[in-house]
């Protein structure tokens, strides 16, 4: 299905969230670099490749063609405070429409920014559009076991535990268990 709608600038009191364009490319590579060590146990391991200007260049019109094509959501995060760097990422992916209507979100912030309550800011404001304009049913979202903080996350913005799988992902080099969770929309409309 083919969107005609835009992509989305979301704004909240300390933040903006968007797609990537091509000139963010400089700072989106700064972002994963800078970290790499802090993400790397929750994330596939990644080329060379990925840590390069070039290559979010690239992905910059790879996600506004997904979310053209209504298969995907990718947002990053900028601080008010500090326009010009990039301090974390919210996706929302494998969009799944007919009798479904849901998609998978996974985030990640910078480590400095940790604990300053902007990443449920930001993923209050990016799930809200996702049920408000994509009209999404559900938005599933699972977290490590171990990891409390991104657990206590969820919790907060009312997701619910459904499960546990046990080596769920291949993350960082080995088969990792997950917590599974959801949130479902109150608001949601057949057709819409």
């Amino acid at each position: 299905m083919l969107s005609l709608r835009e992509p989305p600038v979301l704004t909240t009191a300390r933040l903006t969230l968007r797609l990537a364009e091509p000139g963010d490319a400089e700072a989106i590579a700064r972002y994963f670099v800078e970290n790499h060590e802090h993400l790397a146990s929750t994330r596939p391991r990644m080329d060379a490749e990925f840590f390069t200007a070039e290559f979010w260049r690239s992905q910059s019109q790879a996600s506004r063609s997904e979310f053209r094509g209504d298969r995907s959501l990718r947002l990053f995060i900028w601080e008010h405070a500090n326009p010009g760097r990039v301090i974390g990422n919210a996706n929302f992916t494998q969009f799944v429409r007919g009798a479904a209507q849901y998609c998978v979100l996974g985030y990640g912030i910078a480590a400095d920014r940790e604990g300053h309550g902007l990443m449920r800011e930001g993923l209050e404001a990016a799930i809200g559009y996702v049920f408000r304009e994509l009209n999404m049913h559900r938005v599933m979202a699972n977290f490590f076991p171990w990891n409390r903080r991104s657990g206590g996350l969820l919790r907060r913005l009312g997701f619910v535990v459904e499960g546990y799988a046990r080596d769920y992902l291949y993350l960082d080099g080995e088969w990792q268990d997950h917590v599974l969770t959801s949130l479902t929309n109150p608001g949601w409309r057949p057709g819409g």
